[in-house]
């Protein structure tokens, strides 16, 4: 869909005129562009100035566009113009108004043979259209494939290649998307010919039938290997069309029919429309298109384009620094409860260009304090999670205690129950007992954990669970499920499997909480003696785990995605008290998802949906809100004051083709409407992923062994402008043969924390938002770098054979750090 222009957009590219933002991608951005005097709108995609820099990069761009040039025919977006000498180079290609095909099964479902008959006979034109001038395009995916009132269009030309190029341009690099890609992309892509992209699109064509990817999903190293050994999924692809695409799906490439051929056995049956949800879908674009294009200037921040529509005027189009104009909507400050500490800033006044207001305002002291403890003194530590509004949980500024607070809420790898990887627990709070460093030791390889007040428990990859003391490491108890005889980890097809169905443990005061067996159970911390159990259902996948809300336990009831429901049970009796549905009885496999609760601000409880995220009040189960637009498709949510954050992730043009971009969605907590996007630097967004967010930062981890290009690190930014506070390699590769796995990295009492197998390291934040030094302390006992496993993946991903990240999980003042191998430390917080 069509974004706001950032302030450092351009305003002009060459002859056009830029009105929106397209997206971005591993190399630059691309924005909608229409020409001087008129004419059809354009897509825009510009190269970022670092990449243009290198003179190989315009050389290789320079020869993009010639090849470009060189192609015509139906159902492509067709080069129009570019510009290689640029001082950023550029280059235009038809705008196809319409959703991706990913994104309209994602909406829609899988589409009927007829309809999938029409989408692969016009694809595979416009591939006989791009061999035909000796060009292979290397990427055919549902990501490059657009859907419009009259037809498929084939996008994206930007990791197409001439057949005949020279090195510069082939590569052994692997250029094309996991999912779908051929036996030759695996083999390296040298080898990649015509014949692939036919290979491909039988692919796009299968998922297009079904809803899910031929060759499963689950990790990238069993997908390449079910693609190299062509191992697709076709059960549920009719009759006649599957004959037609095993014909493409067979390892050797000269076997596989032309792309004008397999345009011909498509024809016979094929529909002359799109399904009315997907015409339903295009035409929102269309009219979204339309509103954005009669502005006459640029979307600019603030605006969605039935807004921009709305109050479109002369004023609109400038920008705070570009003289008065109209105020761009601004949600009401929701940051001004009597209950808010002191420390930051007041709430940013309407009008600038700040994102949300921060997350505490001025007040006097003596109202912040009173509200601190009085919260501090309610039910024995209520301030375990966030109030809406209000400081950290258990946590003044500075990173100090609030009076009479103790450890009720656990901590996991996302942080507290509000998931924002931020812990509510200052440095003065501690386990009960605990004195001094220890090291301990978990049988098997922990998959899953938590730490509370009394103990570190975690499930295994077996499906058991294990507590050892947080005080000093002794094993407490152990809990069988009664399924040992298989490990955690994705079949052949990709299928997710856990023992038991083991989600991850939650703790909650003196309480474990788990679903395992068949059995929601509540567990004593101390013992492990089970203190109730109800029918309940099992882990959707690794994140899968329930959640404590105003004394009522929130858990998922099936074994998988489909028949989802949440429900709401008692935390003393397990009586259950609601239920709300989240999924059909039937779920196309590529819209399954971790259908359990994500997160709780402590009176709301967010779980994901076949829709999207949903909000739900914890009392009775009334819906508050869904998510929708782009945030239907958010898989997690990280939660802070009156916001939700969800990070979206879109293919880039990386050279090695398993690229991925990350954006941040801001949504008000209380409906999931969307109100914008966090501000990152378009060259940190490629392979990164959200860990932690505060009210001043947000930490990304980026790095993927199969992206080369992508360095392993960890990168703080501010949260209001995306300005990069700090850059801190990983160093995860340890010698030949030898792997340094890292952990994802918390925030605990305005410190940001991560362990690898022989360090732990902190950097401050200081109270102006900016940082401190890195500090490394090594941790004694902790296991060092290990060698590179290698097994068999005939039989899919085993999860106690792979070389886990480390679990960092800081309680207040003593950070724990379990690893893959069992082994875990306990030290105090430095600093």
């Amino acid at each position: 869909m069509l974004g706001p222009l950032r302030e450092d957009s351009p305003r002009r590219i060459g002859p056009y005129g830029i009105r929106a933002r397209l997206g971005a991608g591993g190399m630059g951005e691309v924005f909608l562009g229409v020409r001087d005097g008129g004419g059809d709108p354009v897509a825009v995609k510009t190269v970022r100035r670092d990449v243009a820099k290198d003179p190989g990069f315009r050389s290789r761009f320079r020869r993009e566009i010639t090849v470009a040039r060189s192609v015509a025919g139906p159902h492509l977006a067709l080069l129009l113009d570019g510009d290689a000498d640029a001082e950023v180079p550029w280059l235009a290609t038809g705008y196809v108004a319409g959703p991706t095909l990913s994104a309209a099964v994602r909406r829609a479902g899988a589409m009927d043979e007829a309809e999938v008959r029409m989408l692969g006979a016009g694809l595979a034109r416009a591939l006989a259209a791009v061999h035909a001038a000796g060009i292979v395009h290397r990427d055919v995916k549902p990501g490059n494939v657009m859907l419009a009132a009259d037809g498929p269009s084939l996008i994206d030309f930007g990791i197409a290649r001439d057949s005949g190029a020279t090195p510069l341009t082939t590569t052994s690099r692997m250029v094309g998307s996991p999912a779908f890609m051929s036996p030759e992309h695996v083999a390296g892509s040298g080898r990649v010919v015509p014949a692939s992209d036919v290979f491909c699109l039988a692919s796009v064509l299968c998922y297009a039938a079904t809803g899910r990817d031929p060759f499963g999903d689950g990790p990238v190293a069993a997908v390449l290997y079910r693609v190299k050994y062509v191992e697709a999924d076709l059960d549920d692809v009719p009759d006649a069309l599957r004959a037609v695409l095993e014909r493409c799906l067979v390892a050797d490439p000269a076997a596989r029919p032309a792309a004008a051929e397999l345009a011909e056995l498509l024809d016979p049956g094929a529909a002359a429309r799109w399904p009315d949800p997907v015409a339903q879908h295009i035409a929102e674009h269309g009219r979204e298109l339309a509103r954005v294009v009669a502005l006459g200037g640029p979307l600019l921040p603030g605006y969605t384009p039935t807004e921009a529509a709305a109050v479109s005027g002369p004023g609109l189009h400038r920008l705070p620094t570009q003289g008065p104009g109209p105020t761009p909507p601004v949600a009401p400050d929701p940051h001004s409860a009597p209950t808010q500490g002191p420390g930051l800033a007041p709430p940013t006044p309407a009008g600038t260009t700040q994102a949300p207001p921060p997350r505490r305002s001025r007040r006097a002291l003596a109202v912040a304090l009173a509200a601190l403890i009085v919260l501090g003194a309610a039910t024995g530590g209520i301030l375990a999670w966030r109030d809406k509004g209000g400081t950290p949980g258990g946590t003044a500024r500075g990173g100090g205690p609030a009076e009479g607070v103790e450890i009720t809420a656990g901590v996991d790898e996302n942080g507290g129950p509000d998931a924002s990887g931020t812990v509510p627990y200052g440095r003065d709070v501690r386990p009960a007992g605990w004195k001094k460093p220890w090291r301990g030791k978990f049988t098997g390889s922990p998959i899953g954990c938590a730490a509370g007040r009394d103990v570190v428990v975690c499930r295994k990859a077996d499906g058991t669970y294990e507590a050892l003391s947080a005080a000093d490491g002794h094993r407490m108890w152990t809990l069988d499920t009664g399924e040992m005889s298989k490990v955690a980890g994705w079949g052949p097809t990709g299928q997710f499997f856990m023992p038991a169905g083991a989600t991850r443990p939650r703790v909650q005061d003196d309480t474990v909480l788990l679903a395992a067996g068949d059995r929601l159970q509540a567990l004593d911390a101390r013992t492990g003696k089970v203190r109730w159990a109800v029918r309940g259902g099992g882990a959707h996948d690794l994140e899968s785990a329930p959640m404590v809300v105003g004394g009522l336990v929130l858990a998922a009831t099936t074994w998988s995605s489909e028949g989802a429901e949440l429900a709401a049970y008692d935390l003393r009796g397990g009586a259950r008290k609601w239920h709300q549905p989240l999924a059909p009885k039937v779920v196309a496999k590529a819209a399954r998802g971790n259908f359990w609760p994500v997160a709780t601000d402590g009176e709301t409880v967010y779980a994901i949906s076949t829709e999207g995220p949903k909000a739900f009040r914890a009392k009775d189960g009334k819906l508050l809100g869904t998510a929708g637009g782009e945030s239907s498709s958010c898989g997690e949510l990280r939660l802070w004051g009156a916001s939700a954050y969800c990070s979206l992730y879109t293919d880039n043009e990386d050279s090695s083709g398993f690229g991925t971009d990350t954006g941040v969605l801001r949504l008000d907590a209380a409906t999931l409407a969307e109100q914008g996007r966090v501000p990152l630097d378009p060259g940190l967004v490629a392979q990164a992923t959200v860990t932690a967010l505060d009210e001043r930062t947000v930490v990304l981890r980026r790095g993927y062994k199969y992206v080369p290009d992508v360095p392993d690190e960890l990168v703080v930014v501010s949260r209001d402008k995306g300005r990069t506070l700090g850059r801190f390699p990983l160093a995860v590769k340890a010698g030949e043969g030898m792997s340094n796995p890292v952990s994802d990295a918390l925030i605990v009492s305005d410190t940001v924390v991560w362990a690898d197998t022989t360090t732990l390291y902190t950097v401050p934040i200081r109270p102006d938002g900016t940082l401190g030094a890195l500090g490394r302390t090594r941790l004694e006992g902790a296991p060092g770098p290990s060698p590179t496993p290698e097994y068999d993946m005939r039989d899919g991903v085993q999860l106690d054979k792979e070389l886990n990240d480390p679990q960092v999980l800081p309680v207040g003042g003593v950070v724990h750090v379990v690893y893959d191998d069992g082994t875990t430390v306990s030290v105090p917080l430095p600093g």
